[in-house]
């Protein structure tokens, strides 16, 4: 399972209130998680960076699930290409695709072949924003997905996900 949320430099309670007060939007978060960690392009996280270790030539099923709070998020994976089969708990017609958009609040079930060189490659994800002057969270979080066999090496660069305002990728 990996879970995509978001982080708060201000207490969680104390912005929920005002957000209810008010009837606006929470104001913007300061990072997006993987699983807890906003990932090794943060200092804070660099150690604590979430790790998916595979075996080389097996198919491993991922459910995401967007805790995001009012976010969509493009989700990839570096050097692989997944296969979407599932949807909210429905199956859906396989399809492989290079990246998915997940909406808050929806879960998405892929299957993962882990079908490249023994290396490390990152997982990331970011925020889709379609209209033009809204304020949004504009941090990639990143994981790493670790082949086993190998410990240390750096990982590859990150995957390709679509500029947060590609509309035609969100739908694709």
């Amino acid at each position: 399972m990996k879970i995509l949320g978001e982080w708060w430099k201000e207490d969680i309670r104390q912005l929920y209130n005002e957000t209810i007060q008010s009837g606006g939007d929470a104001n913007t978060s300061n990072a997006f998680l993987i699983n807890g960690q906003p990932g090794d392009l943060y200092p804070c996280s660099k150690s604590d960076t979430f790790k998916l270790k595979v075996d080389s030539g097996k198919t491993y099923l991922l459910r995401l699930i967007n805790s995001v709070v009012q976010e969509m998020m493009f989700f990839a994976i570096a050097n692989h290409k997944v296969t979407v089969v599932g949807s909210d708990a429905s199956y859906t017609k396989p399809f492989s695709t290079d990246y998915v958009t997940i909406s808050p609040g929806q879960t998405i079930d892929i299957l993962l072949n882990a079908d490249q060189s023994p290396n490390n490659y990152y997982i990331a994800a970011k925020a889709y924003v379609g209209g033009a002057g809204i304020a949004y969270d504009n941090t990639t979080t990143t994981a790493l997905l670790r082949y086993h066999g190998n410990s240390n090496s750096s990982p590859t660069s990150l995957p390709n996900i679509p500029s947060h305002n590609d509309t035609n990728a969100s739908v694709h």
